[in-house]
C-alpha cells in the first residue's frame, strides 16, 4: 500500500466515522487513491455517475432529504468545475455538501501540466470552508489528516450548513504495492483511534436556540397587534413543523403555507388544519383584497415564498415584518424586514408558544373565507377539465400521490403550479425543490438523490426544458432502490415566459425566449430502459399516474400542453376566483 492509498483510506474511514457514509464518485485518474479507498471500505455506500454536474446535484438532493452531507469525489481539472451549479444551490439553500476534489501536486500548478487548473477555493464565497491538503508525506502526522476531515464535516453541518471543499493533492505514482506493515511506526499515533471506532475529534453539536430576550421582544409585539399573519417558507429537513402549526393555532392567525414548507401536507394529520391556507396566490392577485386586508405584523418563518403575489403583498404592507430563519444571511429582497431572528424556526415557534397567551387576528376569517372560495373554484375546474392542462396535472399528482411519499418540483412553472393549486392534506409528503438559486439545472439528479435520501417512492414534476437540461441524469435512476415517477410537462419550450411582459415582443419571443425544440421523450425513456406513457386527457392521466405509483417501478409520463393555452387557463381561474370573492361577503361584508 502506497502513501497515497494510506492517506485516502484514512480520509474515507474518518468521513464514515463522522457519519458521511454516502460517497458520490465520478470516474477519473487523479482521484484513483480516493476511489480505491472508498471501494474497499465496506461501510461506504458508493454511487458512481460519469457526469460530475449530475453527481453533485444527486448529492445535494440526498442531503436535502436527510440533513446529512454526502461526499463528492472527482478527478482534477474541469471535473471539479462541473460541481459549481450544485455548490451554488447548496450554499444558497444551506444544505451540507462535502467535496473531495483530487488535484495534481502544488509544483505542477501554473505549468500547463495536463488537467491542472487552480482548484483552490474555486467555489469562492459559496463555500462554508475550504482546505488545500498537501500531497501525502510522512513528515506530516496522520492525526493532522483526521482532524482536518473532522473540521470539514463539522463546518458542513454547522449552522449555516453548506458546502465544504477539501482539495486533495496526489503525486505519481497514484497507486503502489508497498506492504501495509511498512507504515506501522507512522500510524502508531493513531492506536487509540483504531481501537475506538470513533472520529478523532468529536465536535459537540451546537443548537440554534432563541434567547429569552428575543422571544420576549417578539412576544410583546405579537400581543400588541390586531391583524397578524404567519407565513412559512421552505424549511430544512428535520424542522419541527408541528411546533409551527401549534403556534399558528395558539395565535389564532392565518398560516400561509408555501408549497416547500411541507406544512400543507401535515396540517390535517396533526389536527391543525383550521387557519392553514394554501391558495393565497390566487386571491392575493386581487388588488382590492391586498389593499383592504393589510397585516399590521407579519411573522415569516423559513425561506422566501414562491408566490409572486404573496411577495407583492409583503412589499406593500407597512407593519412589522419579522423573519425567523436558521442562517445569518440577509433575506430581504423587498427591503421590508424590521426584525431578524437567527434561529431554527421550529424551536423558535416552540419557545414563542411558551411565552405568549392565545391571541387572535382580524385576518383569519377573511383568509379562511377566501380559501374556501378558491378551493371550490379549483375543485370545480378540475372536475370539469378533461383536456390535458398543466395546472390540472399538478392538482391530480398532489391529490393522488401516495401518503408518506416524496414530491420534487422543477423550477419555473411546476413549482408555481403546485404552490398555487395544491390543497392541504395529511399525506405527510416530503417536498423538495431547488429554491436556493431557482435554476432548472440538475433537476432530475436532485430528485433522484432526494428519493435515495428519503428511501421512499418519489414523484418528480418538471418542465420539458429542465428535463432536457439534465437528461443524462436519468442514468442515476438505476442507482436507487425506490421508484421515481417523472411527470414531464412538455409545452415545447419555456412556458413561464408566456406569463412575463416579454411575451409582447412577438418578433423575437419564440426564437429567443420560448425556444421551442420539437422534441418528445419516448426515445429517452427507451434509452434508459424506463416505461413510458403519453396520456392525452386528464382521465387517462389519472389512470396512468395511479398505475405508475402502484407499480413500484420508475417511469416517465409525458403530457403535451400548449404554452398559450396554459396562460389562458390560468387567467380564467384567476378571473373566476376574483369574481366569486367579489360577490362574496369577503369584499362586501
Amino acid at each position: 500500500m502506497g502513501l497515497n492509498h494510506l492517506w485516502s483510506g484514512l480520509i474515507i474511514e474518518e468521513l464514515i466515522r463522522c457519519g458521511v457514509t454516502t460517497l458520490c464518485i465520478s470516474p477519473g485518474s487523479r482521484s484513483t487513491p480516493l476511489v480505491i479507498a472508498a471501494a474497499e471500505n465496506k461501510q461506504a455506500r458508493t454511487v458512481v455517475h460519469t457526469d460530475e454536474r449530475g453527481t453533485a446535484f444527486y448529492a445535494m438532493g440526498y442531503a436535502k432529504a436527510t440533513g446529512r452531507p454526502a461526499a463528492l469525489v472527482c478527478t482534477s481539472g474541469t471535473a471539479v468545475a462541473n460541481y459549481f451549479p450544485a455548490v451554488i444551490e447548496a450554499g444558497q439553500s444551506a444544505i451540507p455538501l462535502l467535496i473531495l476534489s483530487s488535484d495534481r501536486p502544488v509544483e505542477l500548478r501554473d505549468t500547463r501540466s495536463p488537467q491542472t487548473i487552480n482548484q483552490v477555493n474555486i467555489f469562492g464565497d459559496y463555500l462554508r470552508w475550504h482546505f488545500d491538503l498537501p500531497a501525502p508525506d510522512t513528515a506530516i502526522s496522520p492525526s493532522f489528516l483526521l482532524t482536518t476531515i473532522d473540521q470539514a464535516v463539522y463546518r458542513a453541518v454547522s449552522r449555516p450548513a453548506g458546502p465544504v471543499q477539501i482539495n486533495c493533492q496526489f503525486r505519481d505514482p497514484l497507486i503502489s504495492n508497498r506492504e501495509k506493515h511498512g507504515w506501522d511506526n507512522y500510524l502508531s499515533i493513531l492506536d487509540q483511534w483504531h481501537k475506538s471506532g470513533q472520529s478523532f475529534t468529536t465536535y459537540a453539536k451546537s443548537r440554534s436556540i432563541p434567547s429569552t430576550e428575543d422571544t420576549d421582544r417578539i412576544g410583546k409585539m405579537i400581543e400588541g397587534c390586531e391583524n397578524g399573519l404567519l407565513i412559512v417558507g421552505q424549511l430544512s429537513a428535520g424542522t419541527n413543523k408541528k411546533a409551527i402549526m401549534d403556534l399558528a393555532s395558539q395565535l389564532g392567525w392565518p398560516l400561509l403555507a408555501d408549497i416547500n414548507s411541507g406544512i400543507r401536507f401535515a396540517c390535517s394529520a396533526s389536527g391543525n388544519a383550521k387557519g392553514v391556507v394554501a391558495h393565497y396566490d390566487l386571491y392575493l392577485r386581487i388588488e382590492d383584497f391586498r389593499k383592504r386586508f393589510y397585516p399590521d405584523l407579519i411573522l415569516h418563518m423559513g425561506g422566501m415564498p414562491v408566490s409572486k403575489s404573496l411577495n407583492q403583498y409583503i412589499e406593500e404592507s407597512r407593519g412589522e415584518y419579522i423573519v425567523v430563519n436558521s442562517h445569518p444571511f440577509r433575506q430581504d429582497p423587498m427591503f421590508r424586514v424590521t426584525q431578524r431572528v437567527e434561529s431554527d424556526p421550529g424551536r423558535f415557534a416552540q419557545k414563542l408558544s411558551e411565552r405568549i397567551q392565545k391571541t387572535a387576528s382580524g385576518l383569519t376569517d377573511i383568509f379562511c373565507q377566501a380559501e374556501e372560495i378558491s378551493s371550490a373554484v379549483i375543485r370545480n375546474s378540475v372536475m370539469t377539465q378533461d383536456k390535458i392542462s398543466e395546472w390540472a396535472v399538478s392538482c391530480v399528482v398532489l391529490d393522488s400521490v401516495a401518503e408518506d411519499s416524496g414530491i420534487y418540483l422543477g423550477n419555473s412553472m411546476p413549482v408555481r403550479e403546485a404552490d398555487a393549486f395544491a390543497a392541504c392534506s395529511g399525506k405527510a409528503l416530503a417536498v423538495g425543490c431547488n429554491r436556493g438559486a431557482n435554476g432548472i439545472d440538475g433537476t432530475i439528479a436532485s430528485a433522484i438523490g432526494f428519493a435515495a435520501g428519503l428511501n421512499r417512492p418519489t414523484t418528480l414534476l418538471a418542465g420539458d426544458l429542465a428535463v432536457l437540461h439534465d437528461i443524462n441524469s436519468l442514468g442515476l435512476i438505476n442507482k436507487i432502490h425506490v421508484p421515481l415517477t417523472i411527470v414531464v410537462l412538455n409545452n415545447d419550450g419555456g412556458g413561464i415566459f408566456s406569463f412575463l411582459p416579454v411575451v409582447k415582443l412577438t418578433e423575437h419571443f419564440e426564437t429567443y425566449f420560448a425556444t421551442p425544440h420539437g422534441l418528445r421523450f419516448k426515445k429517452a425513456a427507451e434509452l434508459f430502459g424506463l416505461p413510458y406513457e403519453n396520456p392525452s386527457s386528464m382521465a387517462s392521466f389519472r389512470k396512468v399516474y395511479q398505475r405508475s405509483i402502484d407499480s413500484g417501478t420508475s417511469s416517465i409520463i409525458e403530457v403535451h400542453t400548449r404554452r398559450d393555452k396554459n396562460l389562458v387557463e390560468h387567467e380564467m381561474i384567476w378571473k373566476r376566483v376574483a369574481e366569486e370573492i367579489g360577490r362574496s361577503p369577503v369584499l362586501n361584508g
